[in-house]
């Protein structure tokens, strides 16, 4: 790993997609739809700006708006700089590629893609989805309206949106389906129409553009094999399913952070399934169930996975739900498991977070010889 931190940047040049900052917005939108890329850099004397497909969803009108009032200027790397620098950069401005800059003329520029492509090839991917995953991601259902993914997209920062079902995940929705719904580019680039005002609104559902089919994979799947599927398919994620449940996303952001600070393979992989719709009461649940998790560790550090199950009963005639929740935390040894039901959650996680306490002190002062089941 420390071999690619000192790598130079120009060992990993690229050629660059460049515009003058007065080129319409369109014609930007069909030059990155036609290779399926997501930025370009505007042509200047002294800095450099970028659009990217994220910049463009805060376009009112693409075939009206010039490229320059959607850029912003990104730092400069010259030729020596290193991959380190390069990726320190990009998590800081949330972007996917850097100018490689000298005397004023740009050489070219370094990709997060060209970057995980030599972690894959020095075999650096020795981790599971479950380590790189970011967890719980935002999500949308299928009738919410494309215009709502939009404002979660630039609100958060954010190019991947998984989209969901009462039976599961249903498909994902990206900046560039949304961009490439925006307008219709024709086969020169030279003009482009919008398709209808609905479409340029984005009053639609995201059921009718996102991707069916999207890319998975298993929280114990290696990363190097979830990157070859990524690239197989020719798409920027991967969703990270347990069972039917979302438990998080892969994409390049995840792939790059790796390089940016020390990371612990032995990190507990922690699954929630079943959280609850409101989003108060399932971020109670996730903090809830990892505090428990965190004090556990100290007294068994080998924990493997930690999971929890909440299944939810139908509201009775008073409007509450009854909640039948399962915990088991798994040790090379034995596997801990607990249950509990009740009609507020947090009180059946205090419960449980008790009970597990409660059992680990005494096996502090009685070893047992057997797992343990607890009910």
């Amino acid at each position: 790993m420390e071999r690619l931190k000192r790598l130079e940047v120009d060992r990993l040049l690229s050629s660059p997609i460049v515009f003058s900052p007065e080129t319409p917005t369109s014609k930007i939108v069909g030059a990155l739809k036609q290779v399926n890329g997501y930025e370009v850099f505007l042509e200047g004397t002294d800095k450099v700006r970028m659009v990217t497909l994220r910049d463009i969803l805060r376009a009112s009108n693409v075939t009206k708006t010039k490229a320059e009032t959607l850029a912003f200027y990104v730092p400069k790397l010259q030729p020596k700089s290193s991959v380190y620098e390069a990726v320190r950069l990009m998590m800081e401005y949330h972007i996917r590629a850097l100018p490689i800059v000298e005397d004023k003329e740009m050489l070219g520029s370094i990709t997060a893609l060209s970057i995980i492509n030599v972690l894959n090839e020095l075999n650096l991917l020795d981790y599971t989805a479950a380590n790189i995953m970011t967890r719980n991601p935002a999500t949308l259902i299928e009738s919410d309206s494309a215009s709502k993914a939009r404002q979660l997209m630039i609100r958060r920062r954010i190019d991947h949106l998984p989209v969901l079902s009462k039976k599961g995940l249903a498909g994902v929705l990206t900046s560039s389906h949304l961009v490439f719904n925006m307008f219709q580019a024709t086969e020169t680039l030279k003009r482009s129409t919008i398709i209808s005002e609905q479409q340029r609104k984005l009053e639609f559902s995201v059921k009718s553009i996102m991707d069916r089919h999207p890319v998975t994979c298993q929280p114990n799947d290696k990363v190097s094999l979830v990157l070859d599927e990524m690239t197989r398919l020719g798409t920027t994620y991967s969703i990270v399913q347990l069972w039917d449940e979302v438990q998080g996303i892969i994409t390049y952001h995840d792939y790059t952070k790796l390089l940016m600070e020390p990371f612990e393979q032995s990190s507990t992989p922690i699954y929630i399934v079943g959280l609850p719709d409101d989003p108060f009461d399932a971020e109670m649940v996730k903090s809830k169930f990892g505090k428990t998790v965190d004090f556990l560790k100290k007294s068994l550090p080998y924990i493997e996975e930690a999971k929890s199950t909440i299944k939810t009963f139908p509201a009775t005639g008073k409007g509450r739900r009854r909640y039948d929740v399962k915990v088991s935390i798994v040790t090379p040894k034995r596997v801990f498991t607990y249950s509990e039901t009740g009609w507020e959650l947090a009180t059946i996680y205090d419960a449980i977070s008790n009970k597990l306490k409660n059992i680990l002190q005494k096996r502090r002062r009685i070893r047992p010889r057997t797992s343990r089941n607890l009910t």
